[in-house]
């Protein structure tokens, strides 16, 4: 994603969790590769005062915040059947997703507004909100589907200040463990209809288009990048 955002001549801000070293190894090659600039943040978007310091952070070196793309998951062990729920563990899993939109979205039309500028807010759901069949989720499905309905309430709320909040329904992509041999993939690539797992650029390809001019009239959009996933079942 941050890749797609520099090939259209964003700076961006890369926030990261505890992986300092990589992460700004990353920021040196968007810069070296695209010559825009990119900084690493570290943030932990479940503390409400780490949002703040990264809106803060990003002002201060880019001057605004334009668009912010809400990403972070975690299931902090909460994976499992509804008699084994531990709500203290379901807790962080929360902050994280439903309250980090929150008050993202707070900070991001506060700051648009003082400053008399439009933005964009991308939220990261999931198919599982809508196609409950993964078993033992069902944390995961709670949080994903707050996401969809806060993305439909503050697009709603937030038209008239020139704020744009959008949705993305992510399919299967392939990230560093994914094991193109394993049983899981070949199970898992036989529900998408085009039988392949998406790409990251992929994904950032639709996040970045529903942030661009060409996208003025999707506000409030679950966008489907399943691979049609969704059509069928699963």
């Amino acid at each position: 994603m941050i890749r797609v955002f520099s090939e259209e001549g964003a700076n961006c801000v890369i926030n990261y969790y505890n992986d300092k070293e990589d992460s700004e190894r990353f920021a040196q090659e968007i810069m070296d590769t695209y010559g825009n600039k990119a900084i690493a943040v570290q943030g932990d978007v479940s503390k409400e005062e780490d949002i703040i310091r990264l809106f803060d952070t990003a002002e201060e070196v880019f001057g605004q915040v334009d668009i912010w793309v809400n990403n972070a998951y975690n299931n902090n062990g909460t994976k499992g059947p509804i008699d084994t729920f531990d709500n203290s563990k379901f807790q962080y899993v929360e902050k994280l997703v439903v309250e980090a939109c929150m008050i993202s979205a707070r900070e991001m039309v506060t700051r648009c507004k003082k400053k008399g500028i439009q933005g964009h807010i991308v939220n990261m759901s999931s198919k599982s909100a809508f196609l409950t069949s993964s078993p033992d989720h069902l944390c995961y499905i709670a949080v994903k589907s707050a996401v969809a309905g806060i993305t439909r309430g503050l697009a709603y709320e937030c038209a008239k200040d020139g704020i744009w909040v959008n949705a993305i329904i992510p399919g299967y992509a392939v990230n560093s463990r994914t094991d193109f041999n394993s049983e899981r993939y070949k199970r898992t690539v036989q529900y998408i209809p085009s039988k392949r797992y998406a790409t990251p650029e992929e994904i950032g390809n639709v996040v970045a288009f529903v942030c661009s001019e060409k996208a003025c009239q999707m506000n409030g959009v679950l966008v489907d990048v399943t691979g049609g996933t969704m059509t069928g079942q699963m």
